[in-house]
């Protein structure tokens, strides 16, 4: 290795090392993800940089709970209050009825942009397979989703993802 190449290398783990503090999610699939890109970046093979914003999680409790994107919070700090709108909705998924469980708790956010193509910024799901329903969502986030897009979607009933596509409350509207 050249000075240089030894120079790149330890700049690249220093910055795996700070990775950590800049709240990146700490997620396996991220970190493999981060650092294939990063190996086709060494090598020459593509300037392609990994995109934090868009990685999609889960915590698997009784009731799951999925998100995508920014959350209401980290949008409003970016885009300001009135740059975003928040659609939102609580819902009954089909799984509940058989029990007779509260729905109280089974929620859908979609956040975005105000104005515009209203491009989608974050997507949160609590319900029964939230995890499954996020992963979907995920890629449409990636190629730039937006609102229109999502209510031009026909929705699989009866699943707790075609309460994302049938949002149409707003925060702002009370």
């Amino acid at each position: 290795c050249c000075q240089q190449e030894q120079k790149n290398y330890a700049e690249v783990m220093g910055q795996c090392r700070d990775c950590k503090s800049k709240g990146r999610p700490e997620l396996t699939p991220t970190a493999i993800k981060a650092g294939k890109l990063l190996a086709h970046r060494l090598a020459g093979q593509s300037t392609d940089l990994m995109n934090y914003d868009n990685v999609a999680t889960t915590v698997f409790t009784p009731l799951e709970y999925g998100c995508v994107g920014l959350s209401e919070e980290e949008a409003e700090r970016r885009r300001g209050k009135d740059g975003i709108e928040v659609f939102h909705a609580f819902y009954k998924p089909l799984e509940f009825t058989v029990a007779e469980r509260d729905a109280s708790r089974c929620y859908v956010k979609v956040i975005c942009e105000r104005g515009g193509d209203q491009k989608i910024l974050g997507l949160h799901l609590t319900g029964p397979n939230a995890g499954e329903v996020i992963q979907g969502f995920s890629m449409s986030l990636q190629c730039g989703a937006t609102y229109p897009h999502l209510l031009q979607t026909v929705g699989i009933h009866p699943t707790c993802a075609e309460e994302v596509v049938k949002i149409h409350i707003t925060k702002r509207s009370g």
